[in-house]
């Protein structure tokens, strides 16, 4: 595994060889976006430690049958097969498919007061949302437990779905503030790193059930498309109701041609019944996109001059930010070259809030399955016990013999025994 930290300031290369690889072997990449004004030295530190685990898991998993077994426990037995049989051989097949994305700056405001409890609680460096541990244990290291986080467990999933090897180069991309959630694609394109590939792009501050199927169909559907130049973007749709679309949630509605989608951001009651008549399913944006080439090189065509970048932007609490949605969905939309591919199961942003506690309280009761690992399952239902005190509802998280106590959202622990 080859990391090169690639700054957007002196756009200076480090590189750290973990093994000599053969001359002709060329790996894909996993890129993740951090930066500076949102502990980007701590995301780093994680996401590296959590792939470092994941390859040297790998390589023992070939010699040691409980290694084997582990290793089938988080990525599922095909994965793992494919591994020990020849690395090098399944690395370049992923590789082949897709690059992989992941924007992790930006502090999440929303959730700054549940973090600041979970890491004052447990006497740890505040982190940002993207690798908030959650009561899970993947495995330990020479430094210890190696938490399950929101953006590990979005590497599993891709791992599972077979889009991702240990073994691919890390490219990171580090910038001096967070300038968006499409800036990883935007610096991605400056500096030469994608372009030629499809591009797997994924927020990493939420959890879905069966998230591996994702990854898994948005390249399938690639495979059916790649040779029709009108699809540039092909995006996973949640399906949600109206009702709770209504005035939160981005929501894909179908086009005219019936094969394209559109974008509108929090629709009212009116433009879902417009839209979708008497149907109550609404195809809604979660963030797991792929970009074709096509559609990477229309991005990168509106790169270089100030007018047609600022199309790429959105208004952020005064400043103009790289924006997936508003600069890229929302176009691709109107021209007619985004697909969408429905997404059942169930959904949560975890980065908001007590949204966080109620969430890891669903997982606990049984009202939120097929999140991540199995075995990881039963650890936050087991890590995770409820309590009322003066009215108000509340969470002890245990983390490795440390309790978390949090607040749940008013009303949500009676919502959750409703649900299971």
């Amino acid at each position: 595994m080859k990391i090169r930290n690639v700054s957007n300031l002196d756009f200076y290369q480090k590189n750290t060889v973990s093994k000599p690889k053969s001359k002709n072997q060329s790996f894909g990449k996993l890129i993740p976006q951090v930066s500076k004004d949102s502990q980007s030295e701590q995301v780093k530190k994680s996401i590296l430690r959590f792939m470092n685990f994941m390859k040297n898991l790998s390589n023992q998993a070939k010699v040691n049958p409980n290694s084997k077994v582990h290793l089938e426990n988080l990525i599922g037995k095909p994965a793992t097969k494919e591994l020990i049989i020849n690395k090098e051989e399944y690395t370049q097949k992923t590789d082949t498919m897709a690059d992989k994305a992941l924007p992790l700056s930006g502090q999440g405001s929303r959730g700054a007061i549940i973090r600041k409890s979970i890491t004052s609680q447990l006497g740890v460096e505040e982190t940002n949302k993207t690798i908030m541990p959650l009561p899970a244990i993947i495995g330990e290291d020479e430094d210890g437990p190696i938490y399950l986080t929101t953006s590990n467990n979005e590497l599993l999933h891709m791992m599972q779905a077979q889009v991702l090897s240990p073994f691919e180069d890390i490219t990171i991309i580090e910038t001096e503030k967070s300038d968006g959630d499409a800036t990883v694609v935007i610096e991605g394109l400056k500096k030469g790193i994608i372009g030629k590939k499809p591009l797997l792009f994924t927020y990493t501050d939420d959890i879905g059930s069966k998230g591996e199927e994702d990854y898994a169909s948005l390249i399938n559907e690639y495979k059916k498309v790649k040779n029709n130049s009108n699809v540039r973007i092909i995006s996973r749709g949640y399906v949600a109701t109206k009702e709770e679309t209504e005035g939160k949630l981005g929501a894909f509605f179908p086009n005219a041609d019936g094969k394209s989608y559109r974008v509108v951001e929090k629709p009212t009651m009116d433009e879902l019944n417009e839209a979708l008549g008497t149907n109550n399913e609404v195809m809604t944006n979660i963030g797991k996109t792929l970009f074709t080439p096509s559609g990477l090189q229309e991005i990168a065509s509106r790169l270089g001059d100030p007018k047609k970048e600022d199309t790429l932007k959105k208004d952020d609490k005064g400043e103009r930010k790289w924006h997936v949605t508003e600069g890229i969905l929302k176009p691709a939309g109107k021209d007619g070259s985004l697909n969408v591919i429905r997404k059942d199961g169930k959904f949560n942003d975890v980065g908001n809030g007590t949204i966080f506690t109620d969430t890891m309280v669903r997982i606990a009761k049984g009202a939120f399955k097929g999140i991540c690992a199995p075995f990881l399952e039963k650890q936050i239902q087991k890590n995770v016990k409820t309590f009322t005190n003066n009215g108000k509802d509340y969470a002890t998280l245990n983390y490795n013999g440390k309790n978390v106590t949090l607040p749940m959202t008013d009303g949500a622990l009676k919502q959750i025994k409703l649900e299971v």
